[in-house]
């Protein structure tokens, strides 16, 4: 997979399972523009009174304060200026060689070598088995 160049933010951020989530996120707020991306930044209508404003590198985000890392804010702004098209895309599932009956066998075998908990193997096989 190539590494997504969004902004100073190193490329191996934006696989982060976090980062995915809010990756996601940002390309749903779409709707919730109010200042599209014409000087390198952004505004969107949040839940607060003022709109963010978001740069690819900064945010007036709680998320982005506290955390430092990008935001949905700044993800969308990344998706409007065509940024995210290395992102990983969803195969076809003809395409897929995920198997999931196979890692429930390979986690039931950390398991009983005593490498995993049962509490986390057991919620690793529920996840998995809902897996279709």
């Amino acid at each position: 997979m190539k590494m997504m160049n969004i902004g100073e933010w190193p490329g191996e951020i934006h696989t982060e399972y976090e980062q995915v989530k809010r990756i996601e996120s940002g390309k749903k707020l779409v709707k919730d523009i109010v200042s599209d991306a014409i000087d390198g930044s952004i505004q969107i209508q949040g839940s607060a009174a003022e709109p963010y404003i978001a740069t690819l590198n900064t945010c007036n985000c709680t998320d982005f304060q506290f955390r430092g890392k990008p935001c949905k804010h700044m993800y969308c702004l990344a998706w409007k200026l065509g940024l995210l098209k290395d992102a990983p895309v969803l195969k076809p599932k003809k395409d897929r060689c995920f198997n999931p009956v196979s890692e429930i066998n390979r986690f039931r075998e950390l398991y009983e070598m005593g490498e995993i908990s049962a509490d986390a193997y057991v919620k690793i096989c529920t996840a998995l088995s809902k897996v279709k």
